[in-house]
């Protein structure tokens, strides 16, 4: 809509999801409109803050030792069966692919409604000894799962955008610390950064990751008062690593099961938050380290005004 004034009709505060329904579409973030439900197109103007907040995390993420890779969108049926408890939790929203050109392929290969089944096949090939570890990889990636419930652009989709990392450990001591680490990275990049209001919490078992010990996720107020989980770190002990078999010979000699933590940023629902939280009736708000259009406002004295 360049060169034309955008107005807003609904008032953020009388009626804020009809709010977030028009500014997404009329500020030119979004388009719906593409013909697969639960996908959207992704337009410059979000690319570009996008962009800034994968900048933002995988710097953090890096410093914290960290290293980049990209694994496979396609995961073998067979590496989802190898954890009982995390293939239960996927089935229902994996997009499975059958069929290669014309021929039916002789095994399902997901696109992947997350990454611990790729991720940890690979694991158990490369960690072989103490001095392998720890080992601390991330990648930043799209997402896929098949969403049942209604869909909503950027909140609930079938495409999703996140960074996940996954980590293995030599015991559960430096994997809860791991844990700690990513609250860290999770707070000064949404808190410090780009001022959301976060709390970050355990959440009760029934809520967990599929396949996890222990979940902890970080929520953001939103503007109605309902919580938009953002960001979660999963203490997964030795469920997949067993599942796996992603062992290391310790230092006695010894062979054992590494402690594994994963975490995963979702970007998406963060760009969400931020045009929930900072925007207004006049429209888009975005604080200064992700805005794509930046102003400075330098005031100019008139005539008979003192400097």
């Amino acid at each position: 809509m360049q060169g034309s004034k955008i107005t807003f009709n609904i008032d953020k505060k009388q009626n804020f999801r009809e709010w977030y329904n028009e500014i997404i579409r009329k500020a030119e973030l979004i388009d719906d409109r593409y013909n697969v439900k639960g996908l959207i197109v992704y337009r410059p103007r979000a690319m570009k803050v996008i962009k800034e907040i994968y900048k933002l995390l995988e710097s953090e993420l890096e410093k914290k030792g960290h290293e980049p890779v990209l694994f496979p969108l396609l995961i073998p049926e067979e590496n989802f069966q190898r954890e009982a408890e995390h293939v239960k939790g996927f089935k229902a929203e994996t997009f499975w692919v059958t069929m290669g050109g014309d021929e039916p392929l002789n095994e399902k290969l997901a696109l992947r409604p997350t990454s611990e089944t790729a991720f940890y096949f690979m694991y158990s090939l490369w960690i072989r000894g103490f001095s392998d570890l720890p080992l601390r990889l991330y990648q930043s990636v799209s997402v896929y799962r098949h969403e049942t419930k209604a869909t909503r652009p950027l909140i609930r989709g079938r495409e999703f955008l996140w960074i996940e990392a996954h980590d293995a450990f030599a015991s559960k001591e430096e994997a809860l610390d791991q844990v700690k680490s990513d609250e860290e990275v999770t707070k000064k990049v949404l808190e410090d950064y780009l001022a959301l209001p976060v709390f970050f919490f355990r959440r009760p078992q029934w809520d967990k990751f599929k396949g996890a010990v222990d979940t902890y996720a970080a929520d953001v107020i939103m503007p109605d008062g309902a919580c938009l989980q953002v960001a979660s770190t999963h203490y997964l002990g030795e469920n997949f690593s067993r599942a796996f078999n992603v062992v290391f010979t310790d230092k006695d000699g010894k062979r054992k099961f590494v402690h594994q933590t994963c975490y995963g940023p979702g970007v998406s629902r963060i760009l969400a938050a931020l045009i929930s939280v900072h925007g207004d009736n006049s429209g888009l708000i975005f604080p200064f380290n992700v805005a794509p259009i930046q102003i400075v406002v330098i005031p100019i004295p008139g005539e008979g005004v003192e400097e």
